[in-house]
């Protein structure tokens, strides 16, 4: 198998399996470059193939699997540690790579996808803890005008949806906030609507989450006393008269002070480009 740009870094990888390939799924481009590690029967070798597609090893001895995504500094006692998460998402301007690993039956799989958000979503980087997300979000609003929680839900995940979320934090939520203005003017609400957003409340002070890509209520900006409301409960986006804040509502209304809850705030999966 060539090798290209290796150096030796002793037992820096030991791959245990008496057999394995790598396969990729490549949908648009060429691949990322990529690091991997190499075994002969005595040293642990790391090499760099550049934009070229690994090949798979024919040879009993010396075999290859993706290192993702530090170098190691002992080699793996089992073929699954190499991965220490099961996703990386990065981004090519507007465009989302995205690597998914994977590994069963002594194979190794890594599926390198090139992505992008559809219209009406816009794009976000979010780090919840060591995971960083590339996220379409968008508001989508109720056909018949207004809706509960749930059906909050089932809007946001339809029609490729992934499912109601949050903002991050108080950046996200200053650019959800004024998007959700023009929406509700636009919608002549006259900025007075509300927007179920990621929460669910089935017991004091214990939330559901749809997306686990936003920081829960640690990053919510609330109304002063909220969350107030007895559980069963779920969040929502105030209108202007309610200072763009967040609050809390029981989860099978339609409307509150008059005011109807309109749409919600959306968690939309990302779109594959195809060349």
């Amino acid at each position: 198998m060539p090798q290209t740009e290796s150096e030796k870094v002793p037992r820096t990888g030991r791959l245990i399996s008496s057999s394995f390939f790598i396969r990729f799924s490549p949908v648009f481009g060429q691949f990322a470059r990529l690091q991997a590690i190499f075994r002969n029967t005595s040293s642990c070798y790391v090499f760099k193939q550049g934009n070229n597609t690994i090949q798979t090893s024919t040879d009993s001895v010396n075999r290859i699997a993706v290192k993702i995504p530090n170098d190691p500094t002992v080699c793996p006692k089992q073929p699954s540690a190499l991965f220490t998460q099961l996703f990386t998402e990065t981004l090519n301007g507007s465009q989302i790579i995205r690597s998914e690993f994977s590994y069963s039956n002594s194979q190794y799989r890594v599926v390198y996808t090139v992505s992008i958000c559809p219209d009406t979503t816009d794009l976000y980087t979010r780090i919840v803890g060591k995971t960083t997300y590339q996220v379409c979000v968008g508001f989508r609003t109720f056909p018949g005008g207004s809706g509960t929680y749930y059906d909050a839900r089932k809007l946001c995940k339809e029609n490729g949806g992934y499912g109601l979320t949050g903002p991050l934090d108080g950046n996200e939520y200053a650019i959800l906030r004024d998007h959700g203005l023009a929406l509700r003017k636009q919608s002549v609400q006259d900025g007075t609507a509300f927007f179920w957003i990621d929460g669910f409340c089935p017991t004091f002070d214990v939330f559901d989450f749809d997306d686990e890509s936003h920081n829960g209520v640690t990053s919510y900006q609330f109304q002063k006393g909220d969350p107030s409301v007895p559980p069963p409960a779920a969040l929502f986006m105030l209108g202007a008269n309610g200072g763009d804040l967040i609050g809390d509502s029981p989860e099978n209304v339609t409307e509150l002070s008059g005011y109807p809850f309109m749409g919600a705030l959306c968690r939309v999966n990302d779109v594959l480009l195809r060349d």
